[in-house]
């Protein structure tokens, strides 16, 4: 049979008597989906800004995948109508747990934590509501969703580098003059950074979501999938190498004054992926699959309407645990002394700091930027901001939160321990290139209430749990001092200074 008449033959047996009918589980599956939507509205309004994203351009897909996840749905209703509906006992428990999951993740500030648990969110309360059954009939079109969701930026760094290597390699067979270093390719009209955009995640992403699609429409048995997205993958990534390999081309042949190369190649990319699309249909067409399961057909179960209901509310109640806990303001903020730079022995100040070191930490609930003048060592700045509670779009670990600021680029970066009292503080040294043609050195660390933590995935975790009842106060300290006349003159002034300074910004460093 066809692919397009199976796909028919499915939409008729879809059609025969699967009404949507409260109670029904077709009602209980499109109701999870909606109710957590809107219960989960802080992050849905984050998933909607991400996929109209025009600068990244990333997700802008995913509406799209949004609209196939529901007629994935919608085209086995008959089949999820077949299914008899056994919901666990205690399976909102699950639910419960899961939305306090998401509330961790939430006040922790990790915004991609909380995109990635909406849709298990949804399938949770599916299953505790409906049964196994039903949520094993959806899981499909619901981690269907995982392709507009923000996990695949994690391929970039290596798909980066693969089209760094590749392009370096098809330059040299072609005869021009390349050089690599890092991700730039460099050629003698100019320079080539193969970017995060440049690495053709977006391409994959799509390619693999067309082909997981063609799999499930077929209903192709897991080999015939397994084969779908390796082709997808292969002919996506190659088509990215194309692109790339084509604008270093017109580069080198029109010493950089091609429409590709001062202008667009966004455009060109995608025309180029609509061939390549085409031939995978064709491959495609003609590769040996797999026997479709075939479509069961639907049948009508008696079953208590009492037990789905009660699981419905459980369910329901324990999805909106979370959001309940967070606009009922359960946790509380401990009042706190308001931030004051500190008095230094031996360093006049604090003063007015008039340098062009500017961090930046966005919605800060506090913050200072001072400066200390000492006869040996000089001027060195202090700054910190404080954060008595953390949510998205409000974090000390935010997208665009940055100790160097706007005016300062990384040079060089490595960890250090320093002496303070009676104990050993762990910082983050970094040298940094100024316009003003002077390097600046600066030490920082991040704080949850007043105690050195370096808020990585754990630590925020950690943050998250904690501030179920109570928010903990997380700051950024940092120091900085121009390396003048050298940067070892600048280290040991931010030594003298973190002695004495770091005591009164931190807690807990009297004793080991």
């Amino acid at each position: 049979m066809s692919e397009l008449a199976r796909t028919f033959n499915d939409e008729a047996v879809a059609g025969d008597g699967a009404p949507l009918r409260i109670g029904s589980p077709l009602a209980i599956v499109l109701g999870a989906l909606t109710l957590t939507a809107l219960l989960y509205w802080p992050t849905s309004l984050e998933i909607a800004e991400l996929w109209q994203d025009t600068d990244r351009r990333l997700y802008t897909h995913g509406w799209l995948v949004l609209v196939v996840t529901v007629w994935l749905i919608w085209r086995d209703r008959a089949q999820l109508a077949s299914v008899r509906m056994t919901p666990p006992t205690a399976g909102w428990c699950l639910v419960a747990i899961g939305s306090a999951g998401w509330l961790v993740g939430f006040n922790a500030g990790l915004l991609a934590m909380t995109m990635l648990a909406m849709p298990l969110l949804a399938l949770t309360a599916i299953w505790a509501t409906a049964g196994a059954g039903v949520a094993r009939r959806v899981t499909f079109a619901l981690l269907y969703l995982y392709f507009a969701l923000p996990v695949w930026e994690l391929l970039n760094p290596l798909l980066q580098s693969l089209t760094t290597f590749v392009n370096l390699w098809l330059a040299q067979i072609v005869g021009i003059p390349v050089a690599m270093e890092e991700n730039f390719i460099h050629i003698p009209a100019g320079s080539f950074e193969i970017a995060g955009g440049c690495s053709g995640v977006h391409f994959l992403i799509v390619a693999l979501a067309i082909a997981a699609l063609q799999g499930e429409i077929d209903r192709d048995d897991l080999r015939s999938r397994a084969l779908l997205l390796g082709i997808a993958a292969v002919l996506a990534l190659m088509t990215n190498w194309l692109r790339v390999f084509v604008i270093i081309v017109a580069g080198h042949l029109t010493d950089m004054q091609h429409f590709l190369v001062k202008v667009d190649h966004y455009y060109f990319g995608w025309f180029l992926f609509v061939f390549a699309l085409g031939f995978y249909l064709y491959v495609s067409s003609r590769l040996p699959r797999g026997a479709p399961a075939a479509p069961s057909q639907a049948q009508e179960f008696t079953h208590a309407r009492r037990r789905p209901i009660a699981a419905a509310v459980l369910s329901g109640a324990a999805l909106a645990l979370g959001p309940a806990w967070l606009f009922a303001g359960v946790a509380k903020v401990d009042p706190t002394r308001e931030l004051s730079p500190p008095t230094v022995a031996g360093w006049t100040g604090p003063d007015l700091y008039l340098a062009d070191w500017r961090p930046v930490f966005e919605n800060a609930d506090e913050e200072f930027l001072v400066a200390y003048h000492s006869e040996s060592a000089g001027e060195v700045a202090l700054y910190r901001a404080a954060y008595h509670s953390q949510s998205q779009g409000k974090e000390l670990r935010g997208y665009y939160n940055s100790v160097l600021g706007t005016r300062y680029q990384a040079r060089e970066f490595r960890h250090r321990e320093v002496e303070v009292g009676r104990r050993v503080v762990p910082l983050f040294e970094q040298i940094a290139a100024g316009a003003n043609g002077h390097d600046l050195l600066v030490w920082s660390l991040y704080t949850i209430d007043g105690k050195p933590d370096p808020m990585e995935l754990r630590g925020q975790l950690a943050y998250g749990a904690r501030s179920l009842l109570r928010y903990p106060t997380a700051s950024v300290v940092a120091m900085a001092a121009e390396c003048r006349p050298d940067c070892d003159h600048a280290r040991d002034a931010l030594e003298a200074l973190v002695s004495q300074a770091l005591p009164a910004e931190l807690s807990g460093l009297g004793s080991k």
